[in-house]
């Protein structure tokens, strides 16, 4: 009797076990990862995972096999290569201001010499189409050239509120700077503010953009520019490219497909503003934005009454995406992803990242392998709903609590 009830327990010891094994989630797809040699590493994500991943990426997994056939489940984080710009403003006063056959002018002091790269000039004048030119100097003797014929604007109407004052230069370092600005009326200059802007660039990835497609539409007097991308990717900026050297100013607005609905004429495409803007000759007409995971884009551009802009091309491009992973021991390494249902994993090394290593070796991700669900979904489909789980789990720590407590009693008789 006391070795049946011994076996009993064994048993139920291995039922929880098998239970354990049982809450690691059903994922869809699989990747070898080749070349760990140390015990950091990066992963980047490749291009044609992000749509069969949740949109806050959390049912991305490493998971290991050793060879005492142990799973193994590896820590990481997500690292976004994004740029990074710091702006720091600097105090400044306008000192003087004076009129010469050449225009106006108004000379600024800083409160510090100090490095910048931007001044961006406020006038309560609207509806206006100047050129100004920038020097800077030490003593307000000897000037030195920094702009010349730069080209500022304000547009004001009922299509079009556009403005464009800021002067962008070379990191430049002077005490005074004079601004000369080339009107046949007095400008009225309400403030100025300096600064110096410094960029560290992430690490942008280009995406290849499918045949690109005009419209117009006569009644609402736009073009509409559609595209699309070979996968669903996390874009962050587009540049649109125009042929022609006329001058231009278009408000634009940038839409991604949200869903679409099948009818019997077809279907029906649902797209959604994420970006608006301007596109101007003054400008590259690149925009930057928060990145937006999408595969298919439109570009609507009102045209007002002017003839529709020849669109050259559209670059899209978007932030690297890499897991940071610490690798323990050797193993069976693969990268699992596609569950709708698992939840976003907690890992301490989130809040160490000042100790990862600043050179780590990238991993080589292999090719797409879907996870085979036979035999696999009998045995735990059970198990994935937890409060199955934890209510079989309760009766099995009863039952062998009464075995036990049985076991002791008869041990005392004894």
């Amino acid at each position: 009797m006391f070795h049946i009830k011994i076996k009993l327990c064994v048993s139920f010891i291995l039922l929880i076990s098998w239970c354990a094994t049982a809450q690691i989630p059903n994922y869809n797809y699989e990747r070898s990862l080749k070349g760990i040699s140390d015990d950091w590493h990066s992963v980047t994500i490749p291009d044609n995972v992000f749509g069969k991943l949740q949109p806050s990426f959390q049912d991305i997994r490493i998971y290991g096999i050793n060879e005492k056939m142990d799973t193994i489940e590896v820590p990481y984080y997500l690292k976004v290569n994004k740029d990074h710009l710091v702006i720091k403003e600097h105090s400044c006063q306008i000192i003087n201001s004076s009129k010469t056959d050449d225009g106006y002018f108004y000379t600024i002091k800083l409160n510090q010499q100090s490095d910048i790269s931007d001044i961006k000039l406020l006038f309560a004048d609207a509806n206006f189409d100047w050129k100004v030119n920038l020097e800077g100097s030490h003593d307000q003797k000897q000037w030195f050239n920094i702009l010349e014929n730069y080209r500022i604007l304000d547009i004001d109407n009922t299509s079009t509120d556009y403005s464009y004052t800021n002067l962008k230069f070379p990191t430049a370092n002077y005490l005074y700077y004079r601004i000369a600005v080339k009107s046949d009326k007095q400008p009225t200059l309400t403030s100025v503010h300096i600064f110096m802007q410094k960029l560290t660039d992430g690490i942008l990835i280009d995406y290849k953009v499918k045949e690109i497609k005009t419209s117009q539409d006569k009644k609402m007097k736009s073009s509409e520019v559609e595209f699309e991308l070979v996968n669903p990717v996390p874009v962050s900026s587009m540049k649109i490219n125009v042929n022609g050297s006329n001058d231009y100013f278009r408000p634009i607005s940038m839409r991604y497909l949200l869903d679409s609905v099948k009818t019997e004429k077809g279907y029906l495409y649902n797209y959604t503003t994420f970006k608006r803007g301007t596109l101007t000759s003054l400008e590259d007409n690149e925009f930057e934005f928060n990145s937006t995971m999408a595969k298919k884009f439109k570009i609507v551009i009102s045209n007002g009454d002017n003839q529709p802009l020849d669109i050259k091309s559209v670059e899209v491009k978007g932030f690297k995406y890499e897991l940071i992973a610490r690798f323990t021991e050797s193993a069976d390494y693969k990268l699992v992803y596609g569950n709708k249902s698992v939840h976003k994993p907690q890992y301490d090394i989130i809040n160490f990242k000042n100790n990862v290593p600043v050179n780590i070796k990238a991993l080589t991700v292999g090719n797409e392998n879907q996870i085979s669900k036979k035999n696999v979904q009998s045995k735990t489909s059970l198990f994935d709903n937890e409060i199955w789980l934890w209510s079989i789990m309760g009766i099995v720590i009863l039952i062998l609590g009464g075995f036990t407590y049985k076991m002791l009693g008869n041990t005392v008789k004894d």
